[in-house]
């Protein structure tokens, strides 16, 4: 299902750069912005690049299963192994 939806002008102009960037249309560029800002407001404590490798990982279903209920962060396992964390630029945000 698709809806109209009015944006800035400022916030089209950057969408069609970046979709040109990233080989995506405009409404898929928007469309991104929408899935990693809500991933993002549900697991604050998950860096933006760790959730960029969930999606193309197709792992996203796993955390949407624990999405609807509280926040269980140990109800879902997750490798980190190959990141490296750094506690001062989580905590700067």
């Amino acid at each position: 299902m698709s809806i109209n939806v009015k944006l800035s002008e400022k916030t089209v102009e950057i969408a069609k750069k970046q979709a040109q960037i990233f080989n995506r249309t405009i409404g898929g560029q928007v469309d991104f912005w929408a899935k990693i800002g809500r991933l993002g407001e549900l697991y604050p404590d998950l860096s933006f690049h760790y959730l960029i490798d969930l999606m193309h990982k197709n792992k996203l279903n796993e955390l949407d299963l624990v999405a609807g209920e509280e926040k269980k962060f140990n109800a879902v396992s997750l490798d980190t192994s190959q990141y490296k964390f750094d506690r001062d630029e989580v905590n700067a945000r």
